[in-house]
C-alpha cells in the first residue's frame, strides 16, 4: 500500500493508520512480536481448561490428607451402633485389626477418582464463575468483584455436575470401605485361621458384580441422594467468598495476612460450615451406598433417613435423634479443615502459576 504525503512532504495520520495496519509490521522496540503478545493473550484469557489441571492436583492433596479421615467416619456412620466407643475407638480397632493400611482402604478408586471429581468440580466451578462473570460485567479488569452470591449459585451447579461424576467412584469407595476383613498370615505347620469372606476382592470385581446385578445404570445407584448432598456447594463456595472477603479487608492492620494464608483459613473454615450443614445428608447418602447389593435394606432417601431418625424408637427425644444423625462427625469435621484447606490453597496456587482470571477479586 502506498504512503501519500501533502503537498509539504509530511505523513497524514490517516496514512500512517494505514500503514500501520498494511501487511509491513514495524518492529516492537521491546523486540516482542505481536505474534508473541497475541500468544500470551490467548493464554491469559483460555481460563476454561485451567480449573480442570487446577481441580487434579486439589484432588491428589484432598486423598493423602483426608482418606484416613473419611475410613473412619464411614465406619462409624454405617456400623452397627455401639460398636466404636468414638473415634478414637474406631481408629485403634481399625489398625489393630486391618493394621495402617486398613485406613487406605479403599483408596484406589479415590486416588483416580479425587483427581478426576476435584478437577471436574473446581473446573465447573471456575467455568461457572467465569460465566456469571461475563453476565455480570464483573471479574478481574472490571474492578468489581462476582457478588457472593454467584459464587454460591457456581457452588450449587458444580455440585450438581459433579455428581454426574462422583456418584459410580463414591459407590464403589462406600462398598469396599464397609468390608471387614482382618488379614491373618498362613504359618507353616498350622491351620489357617478363617478370616471372614469378603463380598467383593477389589474395585473392578465391585464394578462387575454391580454390573451384573443392576446393569451399568446399577453404577448409578444413590444418585438422588448424592445431588442432595453435593447441593451443598452452594455454602461451601459462597461462604469460602465471603470469608475469603473479610479476611481480606484485613489488609493494611496489623491482623494482614499472606495470600496463602488467607487462602488456607477460607478454605478450612468454609468446609466446617459445610459439614455442620451437609453431614445429615451424607449419612443418608452413604448409608443407601454401603447397603447390601443383593439384600438392600434402603431403597429411597425417606427410607434411609427414616432408619437412622427413628433408630432409638419413637420414644427418643429429638436431641437423641440428631444426634444419631450426626454418628461420625467428629472425625469428619477434624479431617474437614486440613483436608480442605490444603486442597483449595493447592487448587489457588496452580490457578495463579497459570495465570488463570480471577473472578473473586480478593
Amino acid at each position: 500500500m502506498a504512503i501519500e504525503t501533502s503537498d509539504d512532504g509530511t505523513v497524514s495520520s490517516l496514512d500512517i493508520k494505514a500503514a500501520s495496519s498494511s501487511r509491513v509490521k514495524l518492529s516492537d522496540p521491546t523486540g516482542k512480536s505481536k505474534a508473541a503478545d497475541q500468544d500470551d493473550s490467548n493464554w491469559k484469557s483460555n481460563a476454561s481448561f485451567k480449573g480442570f489441571a487446577a481441580g487434579t492436583v486439589s484432588g491428589l492433596t484432598k486423598l493423602a490428607v483426608g482418606h484416613p479421615f473419611d475410613t473412619i467416619k464411614i465406619r462409624m456412620q454405617v456400623s452397627p451402633y455401639g460398636t466404636f466407643k468414638g473415634p478414637g475407638d474406631a481408629l485403634m480397632q481399625l489398625i489393630r485389626k486391618e493394621r495402617i493400611f486398613g485406613l487406605y482402604k479403599g483408596a484406589t478408586p479415590p486416588a483416580v477418582g479425587w483427581a478426576f471429581t476435584d478437577s471436574v468440580l473446581l473446573g465447573s466451578l471456575h467455568n461457572y464463575r467465569l460465566m456469571f462473570s461475563r453476565l455480570t460485567g464483573t471479574g478481574e479488569g472490571t474492578g468489581k468483584p462476582l457478588p457472593t452470591y454467584f459464587h454460591a449459585i457456581s457452588g450449587l451447579f458444580a455440585g450438581w455436575t459433579n455428581s454426574l461424576f462422583t456418584t459410580p467412584m463414591e459407590l464403589i469407595k462406600s462398598k469396599l470401605q464397609m468390608q471387614h476383613q482382618k488379614v491373618r498370615f498362613h504359618i507353616p505347620g498350622r491351620t489357617a485361621g478363617g478370616a471372614a469372606a469378603r463380598e467383593f476382592s477389589g474395585p473392578i470385581n465391585c464394578v462387575s458384580q454391580i454390573v451384573q446385578h443392576s446393569g451399568v445404570r446399577g453404577m448409578w445407584h444413590g444418585l438422588p441422594a448424592n445431588l442432595l448432598f453435593r447441593s451443598n456447594f452452594a455454602i461451601m463456595f459462597g461462604c469460602y467468598d465471603w470469608i475469603h472477603v473479610q479476611l481480606s479487608s484485613l489488609r493494611g492492620t496489623r491482623f494482614e495476612m499472606s495470600d496463602a494464608m488467607r487462602t488456607f483459613l477460607a478454605g478450612g473454615l468454609a468446609a466446617e460450615l459445610y459439614w455442620l450443614v451437609a453431614f445429615p445428608s451424607d449419612v443418608v447418602k452413604n448409608r443407601i451406598m454401603a447397603d447390601s447389593l443383593r439384600d438392600p435394606q434402603h431403597a429411597t432417601i425417606r427410607s434411609a433417613f427414616r432408619s437412622v431418625w427413628n433408630h432409638d424408637g419413637p420414644n427418643a427425644s429429638v436431641m437423641r435423634r440428631v444426634r444419631t444423625l450426626y454418628t461420625g462427625f467428629l472425625p469428619c469435621i477434624l479431617r474437614a479443615f486440613p483436608t480442605n484447606a490444603a486442597a483449595l490453597t493447592a487448587f489457588e496456587w496452580t490457578m495463579r502459576l497459570m495465570e488463570a482470571e480471577n473472578t473473586a477479586n480478593h
